[in-house]
């Protein structure tokens, strides 16, 4: 460690503080900021991160969350089973609910976002457009704050699954631990899916296709994504991104294939 300068006048000691001795002591600082600021930042977004690494340190259990869920969703070659569709995140304890089932093939009772590739299975959200319509746009995310702890948001005003024009879904990456949403980082690993796979929307017992033809980031101030085409039935997840923060919109576009 750098020893700063000292002298002596009239018996009283006097330190000089060289630049070499302000640099280290910005060096110590930033340093010390750093991992104070880093080990904050993941014990906030601890649940978001242990989901991305979950592929790596559990392979097994993603893998398995991924086959049930392709099995339900019918891509596999086994028989579909109904109720392995509500299976629930591969990194929390198996959980089964009971539905009430329609004729094969499957369709839950609620609305639902299934993504086989990431295990997931998520209620979908929907809500009424009246602050839409009425230009409340600060009441409008209260609104979808509130919807997006029940799930994935199905954006109010942007089309049906089945419509021409857009479903618009959005969830959360990561979100403040304390919140009691039970779906806060539901999109965490949504970074993972890469164009032409497949996810579906089951809305009003239909299943719907999506396959991903597009996926980029955009700022907070895009509002373009929301364009509803007059002539193409697609869907859009958004989700904000890097995970913990809300500096970009991480955003996947799939056209509707069945």
């Amino acid at each position: 460690m750098h020893i700063p300068h000292s002298e002596s006048i009239k018996g009283i000691q006097i330190e000089k503080v060289t630049l070499g001795d302000k640099i280290w002591q910005f060096i110590r600082f930033a340093v010390v900021t750093g991992i104070i600021f880093s080990v904050s930042f993941f014990a906030l977004n601890f649940s978001a991160y242990k989901q991305i690494f979950t592929g790596v340190l559990n392979p097994e259990a993603q893998a398995k969350a991924q086959e049930v869920l392709s099995d339900a969703a019918g891509e596999g070659t086994k028989a579909v089973n109904p109720e392995l569709l509500l299976q629930v995140l591969p990194d929390k304890k198996d959980v089964k609910k009971s539905f009430s089932w329609i004729d094969m093939p499957i369709a839950p009772t609620d609305n639902r976002l299934v993504i086989p590739k990431l295990g997931k299975s998520i209620p979908l959200v929907s809500m009424p457009t009246d602050n839409i319509q009425g230009e409340n746009w600060s009441e409008l995310e209260k609104q979808i704050q509130s919807g997006l702890r029940n799930g994935v948001v199905h954006y109010p005003g942007t089309a049906k699954p089945g419509q021409y024009g857009n479903v618009f879904l959005t969830g959360h990456s990561s979100y403040y631990p304390w919140d009691p949403g039970q779906f806060k980082d539901v999109f965490a690993t949504l970074a993972k899916m890469e164009v032409g796979e497949r996810y579906y929307v089951y809305y009003n017992q239909k299943k719907f296709t999506y396959e991903i033809e597009k996926k980029w980031e955009v700022l907070p101030t895009n509002v373009d994504v929301l364009q509803q085409p007059t002539d193409r039935k697609i869907s859009t997840l958004m989700t904000c991104t890097p995970v913990g923060t809300t500096l970009r919109r991480l955003i996947i576009t799939a056209v509707q294939v069945d």
